[in-house]
């Protein structure tokens, strides 16, 4: 087999095995070497439970997966018909030396050869390190336990699977590894992924993770971590005073997530950030990210009647907000509209009264707890640019000719599916009618979002190493 065509295959087998879809007939002898009778199966775990599989007193924290990161728990299954009478058999004090004898018989074997080497010489794992700790699952079931970080590979000169005698090296990941297993005749198989502890935040394209300086910011990072691993998230302001840190769950069985719902209230925006992700007290993963600014532009547009209804075109918001006005500079407020993220050729506002001031003040506000309300002493707040709010006085005594109005017209469609209509989306507020609402708090979420980026780029490079295959 080529080297092209070799790395075609290597990259099928990642791909497949980051998707979760698992691999068939991995190496040329997969066919040999599947027989009934045996069973291997392999499982992750959190890195920080490996004590407590060990120990026989750590439940449901196996996931099934034919994938591990080195910081996880890694447990080899495997069965086969009177597997737990052979094992009895054998010499030793316990169900792992027991277990380690018989892999040193003729009896039965234990292999883990990689499959990703292309043309270079074949390496295999030793799986029979001193680390293997064996525990029974069932009559003729045993879990193998490893410390995946701890395993190490050597080449296998002779070809027989079992690694030389030179002490190896530790697997780097990314590689795949087909373990095997052999009893009595029968012989079971499954390819095993090595990828490294780490997190993949979705950002923009080339712009880092993007927050802003409210509640409810989403944080998600795609990651081949154990579910069930706790992972410390910190974010870092670079120049600027500001730091945040929060833990989280990573969820998932199929495709990992480690999500964070921030409060990032009171911040300032246009801080840049370093986002670090921790297990066990160590960095894995540092990403680049700045606290965005919020902001708001408009113009105003005349109308045939100032002080009933105001006008507004060239509108945009980056985030859900509010156009306010007010009777004078401190007069009462007239009107307030909800406005959806977006751009907007033309807008409407309509008073709940008729002003009396010879100006209106226009201000664009942040619906900072997403409520779509605006609430007096509450956490919504005006938009600013550079410091200042994005604000603007009207003259009402100003004569405007009477023109037909046109109705409001996105430029962009904005990103929900509420449309803006000529009315209030919610009630204008007075000073006499505002309630007070509670702030949203900090919360912690497991829902499952973007962050496809490896595997796209391995779809990517499937189709280029194909090409290749075929021109040689």
């Amino acid at each position: 087999m080529s080297r092209r065509r070799t790395a075609v295959a290597t990259v099928l087998t990642l791909l497949a095995l980051i998707a979760g879809t698992g691999v068939v007939n991995a190496s040329p002898t997969a066919d040999a070497a599947q027989t009934d009778g045996a069973n291997l199966t392999t499982f992750v775990a959190p890195g920080d439970t490996l004590e407590a599989l060990r120990d026989g007193t750590a439940t449901d924290v196996l996931t099934r997966r034919q994938r591990v990161a080195l910081s996880d728990a890694l447990v080899v299954r495997v069965s086969s018909p009177d597997l737990g009478t052979t094992v009895a058999d054998q010499p030793g004090n316990t169900t792992t030396a027991r277990f380690r004898a018989l892999l040193s018989s003729p009896d039965a074997s234990l292999t883990g050869v990689e499959i990703t080497s292309g043309d270079d010489p074949p390496r295999t794992a030793d799986l029979r390190a001193e680390q293997l700790v064996v525990r029974r699952a069932g009559q003729n079931t045993f879990d193998l336990i490893y410390d995946t970080g701890q395993l190490r590979a050597t080449d296998d000169t002779n070809g027989n699977g079992r690694p030389d005698e030179d002490g190896g090296t530790a697997v780097v990941p990314v590689r795949v590894f087909e373990v095997a297993f052999t009893h009595d005749g029968a012989a079971a198989a499954s390819p095993v992924g090595f990828f490294p502890a780490a997190v993949t935040f979705s950002t923009p394209s080339n712009d880092g993770v993007v927050l802003y300086p409210l509640p409810g910011q989403r944080l998600i990072g795609q990651t081949p971590l154990a579910p069930g691993t706790t992972l410390t998230v910190s974010l870092d302001g670079v120049g600027r005073p500001f730091a945040a840190e929060r833990t989280t769950t990573v969820t998932g069985r199929q495709q990992s997530f480690a999500n964070l719902s921030l409060n990032l209230t009171g911040a300032h925006a246009g801080t840049p950030l370093t986002v670090t992700a921790r297990f066990d007290g160590e960095s894995i993963t540092e990403t680049r990210g700045r606290l965005a600014e919020l902001n708001a532009t408009f113009m105003t547009a005349g109308t045939n009647d100032p002080r009933t209804r105001l006008r507004l075109r060239n509108v945009s918001f980056a985030t859900d907000g509010f156009l306010v006005v007010r009777d004078g500079a401190d007069g009462p407020l007239v009107a307030n509209r909800y406005v959806e993220a977006g751009e907007y050729d033309s807008l409407t506002v309509r008073y709940r009264q008729v002003a009396a001031a010879d100006s209106a003040v226009v201000t664009a506000y942040v619906d900072v707890d997403g409520d779509r309300f605006l609430v007096r002493g509450g956490p919504d707040r005006p938009f600013r640019q550079d410091g200042e709010r994005v604000s603007t006085v009207v003259d009402l005594d100003q004569s405007t000719p009477a023109t037909p109005q046109p109705t409001d017209t996105p430029a962009t469609t904005p990103p929900t599916t509420v449309p803006p209509t000529d009315t209030p989306t919610t009630a204008p507020i007075s000073p006499d009618t505002v309630e007070a609402r509670p702030q949203s708090g900090d919360r912690l979420t497991d829902a499952s979002g973007d962050g496809f980026g490896p595997v796209i780029a391995l779809v990517v490079l499937v189709l280029v190493l194909a090409g290749a295959a075929r021109c040689d």
